[in-house]
């Protein structure tokens, strides 16, 4: 499967960055993990490896990611 970079792809989507890869993550935890207790283990872990501010960056765009299915819910 092809990058989607410039030099692979017609298609120039940006699947080979550190952002999408973050977007990707996000969708991830809010779909692998449902209790807060989960979610809190798999920050620790995170916080563990990648270090505090990618933990905190994480944990805020859950969130975000959170609060944004919670409106289109109601």
């Amino acid at each position: 499967m092809p990058c989607h970079c410039v030099d692979c792809s017609d298609t120039q989507e940006k699947t080979y960055t550190d952002e999408h890869r973050h977007e990707c993550e996000v969708r991830e935890v809010m779909r692998r993990f449902g209790t807060k207790e989960q979610i809190k283990a798999y920050l620790e872990g995170i916080e563990k490896v990648r270090g505090f501010e990618a933990m905190q960056r994480l944990r805020k765009d859950l969130l975000v990611e959170f609060m944004k299915n919670r409106k289109e819910e109601i």
